[in-house]
């Protein structure tokens, strides 16, 4: 059987999705948090774990009525410990094996405070570095850039502020199945994206065939998939990709623009058309590798456009499998799985995984 791509795991995200909402799998982290009192949540996490949690913080936010702090992992244990009892914190690593993750763990422990470890492998170090393990249900992936397991993390999150929400009196059963309904309409829209990807790749592949710097623009929930998108690009294509705030972009960055330069703007949700729209006015006054990615079907030269969905806090995740796709195809077509030979000599070095990690990149 051949090994599967990261394609392959794209393909299979909506999949797991359906799974995780089936067995509501963020219930038991949800009774954790409603066995005490507290008032702001911290998730320690990095790479696509964190962008995944800058993803899913805005609709969070407003489903726990509280904070939300998204630190990474060794700011958190040399700058940002303090571990008020007010505060619900969590670790998370979907390989469960990021050295950087088990250390935040055992400073918590070392406070005499229950370690509490979130992962998409519930075999891994994780196991024994965490009081109290919570699967989000991903499944393995057998590729070193992961797909599906962002954007489960993202609806896994979701699901724990639905459940603290419910379980809080703030929302009904019926207003909690209204809210589900919307998250499982993100499938079809999801499905759509998927579709359009390789067709936009095909019409504009000279274009993104030769990128060589990349701007990724959104705000919100759309500036976490921004992030993630240049996570992708640069691992994986190894380009200099930047993801912005959509009004941070005018200062300062945009200076470096020239003609050469690909920018892509995330603009799904009422609240960004107008500023998005002028910004990519603005923009193709420089360059003509301008990529936009939107619910506005007015928008003239969209890239790719999705159908409105009543909250713009979820509607953006169903963005994803562009870059993802986009990644994937052109690291393949390019032949640019291997980094360059220094890089093994770099990873051997000084890795950020355990020594039980089974390496899935390429090097």
């Amino acid at each position: 059987m051949p090994r599967k791509t990261m394609l392959d795991y794209v393909r299979e995200t909506p999949q797991v999705l359906n799974g995780q909402i089936a067995q509501d799998m963020a219930r038991p982290l949800a009774d954790a948090f409603l066995g005490s009192s507290y008032d702001r949540v911290r998730i320690v996490a990095c790479g696509s774990s964190k962008n995944a949690a800058m993803i899913a913080r805005p609709y969070l936010r407003r489903s726990l009525g509280r904070e939300v702090i998204v630190t990474e992992p060794y700011t958190f244990c040399a700058y940002e410990h303090e571990l008020p009892a007010s505060e619900f914190t969590f670790v998370v690593s979907q390989s469960g094996y990021s050295t950087n993750a088990l250390a935040a763990l055992d400073l918590i422990r070392s406070f005499g405070m229950k370690a509490l470890g979130v992962t998409g492998d519930a075999n891994s170090d994780f196991r024994q570095a965490a009081d109290a393990l919570f699967d989000y249900g991903v499944g393995n992936e057998e590729v070193g850039y992961v797909t599906k397991g962002v954007t489960s993390l993202v609806v896994f999150l979701w699901l724990f502020g639905i459940d603290v929400a419910l379980g809080e009196g703030r929302l009904s059963t019926e207003e909690r199945s209204r809210e589900i309904a919307k998250i499982e309409a993100l499938v079809p829209r999801y499905m759509s994206v998927l579709e359009q990807a390789p067709l936009v790749l095909e019409h504009r592949y000279k274009e993104l065939s030769s990128m060589e710097r990349t701007f990724l623009i959104g705000a919100g929930t759309n500036y976490g998939i921004s992030c993630e998108g240049a996570l992708k690009f640069g691992e994986c294509l190894q380009i200099p990709a930047i993801p912005l705030e959509l009004e941070e972009y005018l200062h300062g960055p945009n200076l470096q623009l020239a003609p050469t330069y690909t920018v892509f703007v995330n603009a799904v949700g009422a609240s960004d058309r107008a500023r998005a729209r002028e910004i990519v006015e603005a923009t193709r006054l420089v360059t003509d590798h301008v990529f936009v990615l939107t619910d506005d079907r007015g928008f003239e030269g969209a890239t790719v456009t999705v159908d409105p969905l009543e909250s713009s806090l979820l509607a953006p995740l169903s963005l994803l499998p562009f870059y993802q796709v986009l990644a994937y195809q052109l690291t393949e077509d390019k032949h640019l799985w291997h980094k360059h030979p220094l890089v093994a000599r770099f990873d051997r070095r000084l890795s950020g995984k355990s020594d039980n990690y089974v390496d899935k990149e390429v090097l």
